[in-house]
């Protein structure tokens, strides 16, 4: 191991390098759910190299979680879900900053808790927090990366505060679930993977990025679809 470079394979890479390498590690992302997105996303993040990473969770282990949120063990379970992940994750890298926040997103929170970040990762569930992180990442003029699954089915959309269309735009009349929302682990890590990869893209000042465009996943029949999403006049992102 002595003289060899963790992150080699990615510096070989035109779009990284050294300097984009820099980049990351000098970076800060605040993800929001450390569940079956999270789990893929913060793994990728933290792989990578992304200097800083903020884990934001309120939830505790449960059972049910563990089809797809590799991070925990059974041993975790009614364990704080977000220190539990930093410990999974400090194990792969060592020479990251993981900062531990246990309590939920809320409107009251959202811009102290995501305040600093470069790039906010939403990978939660609940309506209501993810439109709490969008207003949020509006006010603090800091890009967004949403995701979702449910069931074999799943998405990505990437927002860039003032200049494209928020994730409201698209699911204003959007209730609450009711009850768990069903989740294929391969699924959740098909989609995190893709939040990693966005939030990458954008730390790296790379084009291409997915504002405007909805990248939805159907693993039934193994296809992905892009959808265009346009600003909505009369959305909340507007104002």
């Amino acid at each position: 191991m002595r003289g060899e470079n963790r992150y080699s394979r990615q510096t070989m890479i035109p779009q990284i390098g050294e300097q984009g390498q820099k980049r990351l590690a000098g970076s800060t992302v605040a993800v929001i759910g450390c569940g079956g997105l999270g789990a893929p996303v913060l793994t990728c993040l933290a792989l990578a190299g992304v200097g800083k990473i903020r884990l934001i969770d309120h939830d505790r282990v449960s059972l049910t979680n563990l089809n797809r949120q590799f991070l925990y063990e059974e041993t975790d379970c009614d364990k704080e879900k977000c220190k539990r992940a930093a410990d999974f994750l400090r194990k792969r890298n060592s020479g990251i900053v993981l900062e531990t926040v246990c309590e939920r997103l809320t409107e009251e929170n959202a811009g102290q808790l995501l305040s600093g970040a470069d790039v906010i990762v939403d990978c939660v569930d609940r309506v209501e927090t993810r439109r709490h992180a969008g207003r949020a990442a509006r006010r603090l003029s800091v890009p967004l990366v949403e995701g979702g699954v449910h069931g074999f089915y799943g998405f990505v959309l990437s927002v860039l505060p003032g200049e494209s269309a928020c994730l409201e735009c698209v699911t204003a009349q959007e209730a609450e679930e009711r009850g768990p929302v069903p989740a294929v682990g391969a699924v959740a890590g098909v989609i995190g993977s893709l939040q990693a990869v966005e939030c990458m893209k954008i730390l790296l000042g790379l084009s291409h990025i997915l504002y405007g465009k909805m990248l939805q996943y159907d693993g039934v029949y193994g296809e992905f679809t892009e959808i265009p999403v346009h600003v909505r006049p009369d959305c909340i992102c507007q104002r």
